[in-house]
């Protein structure tokens, strides 16, 4: 993350926070970000993994991140259309129980190579400084919301200084409130006034349904 956004955003808190020391600080940043990150699902990566056809021993594929992350859902899984390596084809059923562990609905009739969304969020370690990993343009985008979350938690915890519990509702009422702003944002593709995106059903039906395969979480 930008180093000047994440200094502003700690003087802004210890601003409010008298007597708060750095390693809280930095331990509730951590929280924020974990709920911040699970509840909006703005932190996405695709992942490519091949799935050779007619298999029908092997459903199950590994999949991980190239970023210091955790995988936290699986978005959806589409195929790659051979012919090009931005477009997305039909939407494939599959479903991820355990994080990193892609399980398909149905296995190809032939050699696909498919992509699978992923949603992402915080793990250790942080950095030297004790600072949580994220993309800089997270915390450029978010910050407010993301300062209430951080005063909220602070807020909240008991026999401090700054421990205020009419402070800490208040706050934690408008981080939960941003998180679902940015989610809404996150299924509309960051697109002004735009119903809410979803991926196009395959022939047949829609791949989200009861059985829990496939579609945006």
């Amino acid at each position: 993350m930008a180093a000047v956004d994440i200094t502003r955003l700690m003087n802004s808190a210890r601003s409010r926070l008298t007597g708060a020391t750095d390693d809280a600080l930095q331990l509730e940043l951590f929280n924020v970000m974990d709920d911040f990150f699970k509840g909006s699902n703005v932190w996405c990566e695709d992942i490519d993994f091949t799935v050779p056809g007619q298999d029908p021993a092997n459903t199950v594929y590994f999949v991980t991140s190239d970023t210091p992350s955790l995988i936290d859902k699986l978005a959806w899984v589409f195929e790659v259309p051979p012919s090009s390596a931005t477009s997305r084809g039909q939407q494939i059923g599959a479903a991820m129980q355990i994080p990193g562990e892609i399980t398909l609905a149905l296995q190809p009739s032939s050699d696909k190579v498919y992509r699978a969304t992923l949603v992402l969020t915080v793990q250790d370690p942080v950095t030297r400084l004790g600072y949580v990993t994220f993309p800089a343009w997270v915390l450029a985008k978010y910050r407010d919301r993301i300062l209430d979350g951080l005063l909220g938690k602070m807020y909240s915890q008991p026999s401090k200084p700054y421990t205020n519990t009419q402070l800490s509702v208040f706050h934690m009422r408008k981080f939960k409130i941003g998180i679902a702003s940015a989610r809404v944002e996150w299924t509309r593709n960051n697109t002004y006034r735009q119903q809410a995106w979803r991926f196009p059903s395959f022939a047949g039906g829609s791949q989200r349904g009861s059985s829990g395969w496939g579609g945006p979480v």
